[in-house]
């Protein structure tokens, strides 16, 4: 299963920086939030195809 995020510190780093430097931020993390998504649902996928 994954693993719960700590989002506090991005947060963070998010107010207190600038916009171009913020929208970098928010463009790595989109990056990031939709490889885990696609990781979930072959995962998903995985689990069905393992059941008899």
């Amino acid at each position: 299963m994954l693993r719960r995020r700590r989002t506090h510190q991005f947060k963070r780093n998010t107010q207190h920086s600038q916009a171009n430097r913020r929208r970098v931020i928010m463009k790595n993390n989109h990056k990031k939030v939709l490889l885990r998504r696609k990781l979930f649902a072959q995962q998903q996928m995985e689990e069905i195809a393992a059941q008899p």
